[in-house]
């Protein structure tokens, strides 16, 4: 465990530093409290030992630094003070201190002072993590009744859609297959004009009328083409309907094969809206025989995220690189942008539920926490890289227990 020492007297520095290094500590020295605000904020420290009376930065100035700062962590503070009046150490617990001790320092009493610190530190990072996994566990149950939701709205629109569709696409393949033989008729009967000179002219000014008004010549070059593409049109909708389907998986088992390469084209159909939106550009390398055994609602959840960060991340016009491999025992997703980026600080936080850099209303700081736990339960890895101003980088890697053999 790492202690930072502030002392400004050498000679107490160096016989505090002697003992924590005996007792397998590792410290950092500061010879006063601005040198040790500027090593702590760089690093933070679980355990600081810090006296009271420094130059320059004392040591309740520092612990009210410390207490102010954003670190995720704990750091348990021990003041060494001379002092010894009650309302002294009074104070000095209400600057936030967790300990003191009086100097000269006893050093079994030391030992044991930090022992407890450490004892302190200990527990409340077990009891981080165990508040991490139920707002994961949290979070996850969050996401699966959105999913479920999703699944319910994707059922309903294709039991809704689908027959309207079939009953369109039903007319408009009867109506293909007479249009033909209804455009032969009418040509014929243009073929009889020249024999109606003696018709009431009155009929022959309307039949000019009508065919001036119709624009037959267009009709009958553009009507088997419009045709068509209303009947593409209809199967596009059934094929929207079909990847809403099969990104909500809802005729999958729980555990089940699943061929990413499928499953990351029909999420990228599910977000075409948003792709088309910010004009983004594509490049996908897909490896079509990549397949893992696993939940596949939840893998396919995984990638949804990871894939809508990327987008959102990016400036519009930009390009998404999303790559898929398999090894001999795992399957390898990278989905690469080049937009914002992260700094260290923002990085250590983005597996925290509902931690977001995004608006108000626009993001829950669930997708990369879910996405990670849903990743650890398979066995798999999750890791990012990014740099400020220059990208990220999200890589996903699914063991297949089937061909590891566990």
């Amino acid at each position: 465990m790492r202690v930072l020492v502030a002392e400004d007297s050498a000679t107490t520095r160096v016989l505090l530093v002697s003992h924590l290094r005996e007792w397998d500590y590792t410290v950092v020295e500061a010879k006063d409290g601005e040198q040790a605000w500027q090593a702590f904020q760089e690093q933070p420290f679980s355990l600081v030992l810090t006296d009271w009376i420094m130059p320059n930065v004392d040591g309740l100035e520092l612990i009210r630094r410390i207490r102010k700062s954003k670190h995720s962590g704990y750091s348990y503070l021990i003041l060494l003070t001379a002092k010894t009046d009650k309302e002294d150490l009074v104070t000095a617990m209400d600057c936030g201190a967790d300990d003191f001790l009086v100097k000269p320092c006893d050093p079994e009493e030391l030992r044991v002072r930090l022992r407890e610190g450490k004892r302190i530190i200990q527990l409340e990072q077990k009891l981080a993590k165990q508040n991490q996994r139920l707002r994961e566990t949290q979070a996850a149950l969050v996401e699966s009744e959105k999913l479920a939701s999703l699944g319910q709205l994707a059922a309903g629109m294709a039991h809704e859609i689908n027959n309207p569709i079939a009953f369109v696409t039903n007319n408009l393949a009867v109506l293909r297959r007479d249009l033909g033989d209804l455009l032969q008729l009418v040509e014929a009967y243009s073929e009889t004009r020249i024999y109606l000179d003696h018709a009431p002219s009155e009929l022959l000014q309307r039949l000019a009328r009508i065919e001036e008004d119709c624009d037959f010549n267009w009709l009958r070059d553009h009507l088997p083409k419009l045709m068509e593409s209303s009947t593409d049109g209809l199967k596009r909708v059934r094929d929207i309907i079909s990847n809403l389907r099969d990104f909500a998986r809802l005729d999958r088992a729980a555990a089940d094969r699943l061929n990413l390469s499928s499953a990351i084209e029909s999420t990228l159909q599910v977000l075409q809206h948003v792709v088309d939106e910010k004009q983004i550009r594509l490049q996908s390398e897909l490896d079509p025989q990549a397949s893992v055994q696993c939940r596949p609602d939840k893998i396919q959840q995984v990638i949804y995220s990871i894939v809508l960060n990327a987008i959102q991340a990016s400036e519009p016009g930009a390009t998404v690189e999303i790559r898929l491999s398999q090894a001999k025992e795992a399957a390898v997703i990278e989905v690469q942008d080049y937009g914002c980026g992260m700094d260290s600080q923002t990085q250590s936080r983005i597996f925290e539920p509902f931690f977001t850099t995004k608006p108000v209303g626009t993001g829950t700081g669930l997708g990369l926490a879910v996405s990670f736990a849903v990743v650890r339960d398979h066995g798999g890895k999750l890791t990012v890289k990014s740099q400020l101003g220059q990208g990220t980088t999200v890589r996903v890697e699914l063991p297949d227990t089937n061909n590891s053999g566990t």
